[in-house]
């Protein structure tokens, strides 16, 4: 009978947090969450819509500011065409989703052969950017008139290449 122990008495702690207390804490807690969801909330909703540009409107925007580089007076006739082929190039890329930039100008034909792109399109696309390689790489040094055409053609590519809507 020595191995079974009698009962304890019930044990007093003193200095335990009554329950308003814990109540308060409760509310506190809340009140935080409540601030920090609001709060988030609110700067959520400050932020400005970012209106979404087609890609004609960008590359119309980046042949404007080329021109505006007037790298023409400058003198740097092959560093025109670079940026000239490029802002074709991105605009091929957002508005037909073919990668672009990191393409040879034949591989490039490939794809959009592949992709089913108009002939024409095709064709004034290629030309365009053949006669861009040449001054790019072969050194081929175009006059003014061949400039203003090449600007033109560009913003010909583009302009035959937009989407019609019908509204």
């Amino acid at each position: 009978m020595n191995d079974i122990r009698p009962l304890k008495n019930v044990l007093d702690i003193k200095g335990a947090l009554p329950a308003l207390w814990i109540i308060i804490l409760i509310l506190i807690a809340l009140a935080i969450a409540a601030f920090i969801y609001f709060k988030k909330k609110k700067i959520a909703e400050e932020k400005p819509v970012l209106i979404q540009k087609s890609p004609e409107d960008i590359a119309r925007d980046a042949l404007r500011l080329l021109l505006e580089m007037k790298l023409i007076e400058k003198g740097l006739i092959k560093e025109y065409y670079i940026r000239l082929s490029d802002i074709i190039r991105a605009y091929i890329e957002n508005r037909y989703k073919i990668s672009a930039m990191d393409r040879t100008t034949w591989e490039l034909y490939q794809e959009m052969r592949s992709k089913r792109i108009e002939r024409m399109h095709l064709d004034k696309i290629n030309d365009f950017l053949e006669d861009c390689d040449m001054v790019k790489f072969a050194k081929y040094a175009p006059d003014k008139k061949e400039i203003e055409d090449s600007y033109k053609k560009a913003e010909e590519i583009i302009d035959i290449t937009t989407p019609k809507t019908t509204a």
